[in-house]
This record gives structure tokens, sequence and C-alpha cells, in this order.
């Protein structure tokens, strides 16, 4: 199964990371430019086996995904999983890890893609292109929204 991992430190505690990400909300903070996220429908609080659904848009795309949180282990893990999305299995682990200048961020995305969007191949493009990007942007606007709210 193809696994994708990325990890940046942020200026934030354990604590606040993870009441952050627990907050389905919070990813209008943090979204990719170009992806536009028209609706979340989600608790503010994560609980194991709650879902949330979020209608997403990226260019001519329009996107609803549903999601359930699998595993809530305050603060230090929140895994989500895939119910009703384009993958064939999500699975995405926000591992949160104390550091002495704040708090490494670790996000693990364990994903296959159904024959239809790519199978093995896109597969790869999403472990080398997509997500890089992705996630790379995601960290730098939790990195900025983390900034800003100590300055």
């Amino acid at each position: 199964m193809p696994v994708f991992t990325r990890s940046c430190l942020l200026p934030a505690t354990v604590e606040e990371l993870f009441l952050f990400h627990e907050n389905p909300h919070n990813l209008r903070h943090i979204s990719p430019p170009g992806m536009h996220i028209l609706e979340i429908r989600a608790g503010e609080v994560a609980k194991p086996g709650a879902e949330f659904t979020l209608v997403v848009r990226q260019g001519l795309l329009t996107l609803r995904w549903t999601g359930r949180w699998a595993t809530v282990d305050s603060p230090h893990l929140l895994t989500d999983t895939g119910v009703r999305c384009p993958f064939a299995l999500w699975r995405h682990s926000h591992i949160f890890e104390p550091h002495p200048q704040g708090a490494f961020l670790t996000d693990r995305v364990e994903f296959r893609l159904p024959w239809l969007l790519g199978g093995p191949a896109g597969d790869l493009a999403c472990r080398l292109i997509i997500f890089p990007r992705m996630f790379a942007s995601r960290h730098a606007a939790t990195r900025d929204w983390f900034a800003r709210r100590m300055a």
C-alpha cells in the first residue's frame, strides 16, 4: 500500500496543534491555493466514529468527501479515514510530537486510488507530485497561522 509522510516543525505546542487539527472547519485556513472549500459539515471536536463531510472545488472539479475519525488520542494523534472519497483507501494520521522550539507535525497518509483514477500510476503521482505540493502548502499555511497568533 502506498504511504506518504511529511513532517514540519511548527511554532505551537502539541496541544495547540491537536486542537487546531481536530476541527475540520480549520481546513479553510490551510487549504492549498486554488482549492476552495464550499461546505463543511462537522462538529468542532473530533470524536472516534464521528463523520465529517467536505465539499471542495478545485478548478472545474467539485468533490464531496466524507471522512470518519478513527483515532482520537489527545494531544498526540488524530487519524481520519475516507468513507466516501475518490480513494479506494484513505487513512490520514496527524502525529504531534513535542520539540524544544514548538512541535513536530507529521502527516502520514496510507492510500490507494481506484483503477479508474489511475491505479498504481496514480498512486505514484500522488506520492511524488500531488501530496508533496499539497502538504507543503498546508504545513506552510499552518506555520503562518500559528506565527500570526503568536505575534
